[in-house]
């Protein structure tokens, strides 16, 4: 039976490398929100970011269940951030199969990946859908995320990469 699978995880914590590997290695097709960001808007969106991004992901959501539906595996390439994103995407796909999977990693592999990823966006090695970390952003981000807990009541399989 075809399913989804949802990621959770804060931001460059590996979940696009986690989802190219999910891709290969259970014949999974990968909905990005970033890469379809990158690829549609181009430029900064400054203050509309998040509200464009939400349509991106509304649309991914149901590209996601056509194709559940249709009988591919999919795995969700962004980080569901906070429980309500989580409860948002469970109530949307309450008719499918979701596999809930946390890439948990060290603080210390968290900051690397963060420097890492930050120098290839500067020397121009990134890929499409890799962008810099500021010190804003990150702010933002951390501002946002919020760790799965047991009484979300997620099938949740726990990411250590």
């Amino acid at each position: 039976m075809a399913k989804v699978i949802m990621l959770i995880g804060r931001i460059s914590s590996g979940k696009t490398t986690y989802a190219r590997k999910v891709e290969k290695e259970e014949r999974a097709l990968r909905l990005s929100c970033d890469e379809l960001m990158q690829t549609v808007f181009p430029e900064p969106l400054g203050d509309q970011y998040d509200v464009y991004a939400q349509r991106c992901i509304r649309y991914l959501y149901h590209l996601g269940r056509q194709l559940v539906q249709g009988g591919a595996n999919v795995v969700m390439d962004m980080g569901c951030w906070s429980r309500a994103s989580r409860r948002e995407a469970g109530d949307f796909f309450h008719d499918v199969e979701v596999d809930w999977r946390y890439l948990d990693i060290p603080q210390e592999e968290w900051q690397r990946r963060i420097a890492s990823r930050n120098a290839a966006v500067l020397e121009g090695r990134s890929n499409m859908d890799e962008y810099l970390v500021d010190e804003g952003l990150l702010a933002k981000a951390n501002a946002l995320f919020e760790p799965p807990t047991e009484d979300e009541g997620l099938k949740l399989t726990i990411v250590r990469e």
